[in-house]
């Protein structure tokens, strides 16, 4: 059996609106939430290693997520609803466009307690074929100086069974769920052809199990064994078309390296579309040791992807040139550097529909998620806007219409491939 849509999510109007008034401004409690966990909160927890307090807090969460009491206590603390964010994206009905990105809940633990934070979506995974240990500690480095973190996980995930398991003992998950699927970093995929099968299978898997609002091919994240692989158009039409033959009918959207020279990215997103996936997530993590929104003086010893604030603008202009170019075709969901609702704003001006985080929360606590839903309220009607659709891309003009639910991907091929390697795919 296949994917099977979610009904509509029902409206929860958050902390804010729902269980009364608060004895002061909901805006002046979230800035003193803020203030608690900055000054006293993230100290205690910057003394202890990254991975531990990752591994920590998501058991925490996991175990707050089955208890109704603590959701409810934690949705009145930070919680933010409003009918102006509720958002429709590829047909599927978002109660905000706030999500989590994929790399914090990899094994789908948390996915009880997130709704209660704010978030109205979460990309679970990345999620292998197979269990995967990823690569060795440390695997991650905090920034302060950039507001960013060195990660170095290397896919490392419980693999698609756990996670299949996990996502069906949810009683009540009150939000929508992507998931991200990767190919396992285990040195079992070689070559071209055995990472294909890899990719697929985990996805004919989560297509079977019918979980998941949509899914994510992540093909850039920068710290496995030959990240390129997928990079190259020719080896990207292959992958993209073997999927295909799955004939998936949730949205499938290929999460975009940030390195890359526009000239190369484009070339990507020419096979993207070639392929009618529902759209792109931009951007992954970056390696440019030369940014110089990194402020540490990193030792040639620390390997990983950088995260946070030195990603804010790199992002910023791919969903630009992006929209421009194919805002008609494709979905964004902008990643990278949101500490704000002006960070967020900025991304869905630019281009995105929707957008994620984690560093920014692991920087300003976990309110953040709800001032940033209620700052977008804020500048929507300080913009005129009465909806999240009609403020995307109107930095570029008049914000296009949106685009049309997704009715599945079809077997297309780039002009680039020789005929025998079309063939090849459509079969």
């Amino acid at each position: 059996m296949y994917y099977r849509p979610s009904p509509p999510l029902p409206y929860s109007p958050g902390s804010a609106l729902a269980a009364g008034p608060l004895p002061f401004p909901p805006a002046m409690f979230a800035a003193l939430q803020g203030w608690l966990y900055r000054s006293i909160l993230r100290p205690l927890l910057f003394r202890v290693d990254p991975d531990a307090i990752h591994i920590s807090m998501v058991r925490f969460g996991s175990l707050l997520g089955h208890v109704a009491p603590a959701r409810w206590a934690i949705r009145r603390l930070f919680s933010y609803g409003h009918p102006m964010l509720r958002h429709t994206v590829r047909g599927i009905a978002f109660p905000n466009p706030v999500g989590l990105a994929a790399g914090f809940d990899k094994n789908a633990q948390l996915a009880g307690i997130l709704p209660a934070v704010g978030f109205g979506y979460a990309e679970l995974g990345s999620v292998t074929l197979r269990p995967c240990e990823g690569n060795p500690p440390p695997r991650l480095r905090r920034l302060p100086l950039s507001k960013g973190i060195l990660v170095h996980y290397g896919l490392r995930n419980k693999g698609v069974a756990r996670l299949i398991g996990n996502v069906r003992g949810m009683r009540d998950r009150g939000m929508r769920l992507g998931i991200s699927v990767a190919r396992t970093n285990d040195g079992g995929c070689r070559d071209e052809a055995e990472s294909i099968v890899d990719y697929r299978e985990c996805l004919r898997a989560l297509l079977a199990a019918g979980v998941g609002d949509y899914y994510t091919i992540n093909i850039s994240c920068p710290n496995v064994c030959d990240k390129a692989m997928f990079l190259r158009p020719d080896s990207l039409d292959r992958l993209l078309g073997a999927l295909a033959s799955l004939h998936p009918r949730a949205p499938l959207f290929v999460k975009m390296p940030v390195d890359l020279p526009w000239e190369e990215f484009h070339a990507l997103l020419r096979v993207v579309v070639a392929h009618r996936c529902a759209g792109v997530v931009i951007a992954n993590l970056t390696k440019d040791r030369e940014n110089p929104l990194i402020r540490e003086a990193l030792p040639a010893s620390a390997e990983g992807g950088i995260s946070g604030k030195p990603l804010a603008s790199l992002s910023d202009v791919l969903i630009a040139q992006t929209y421009e170019t194919y805002g008609d075709r494709l979905a964004i969901i902008g990643v990278g550097g949101i500490f704000s609702a002006e960070d967020a704003y900025r991304k869905i001006r630019l281009g995105a529909s929707l957008v994620q985080l984690i560093t920014g929360m692991i920087y300003e606590g976990p309110q953040l998620i709800g001032q940033i839903n209620a700052g977008l309220v804020r500048l929507l009607r300080r913009d005129g806007f009465s909806s999240v659709a009609e403020a995307v891309g109107t930095m570029h003009g008049k914000a296009r219409a949106p685009l049309p639910p997704f009715s599945g991907n079809h077997i297309t091929v780039s002009a680039t491939l020789p005929s025998h390697r079309q063939a090849a795919l459509t079969k």
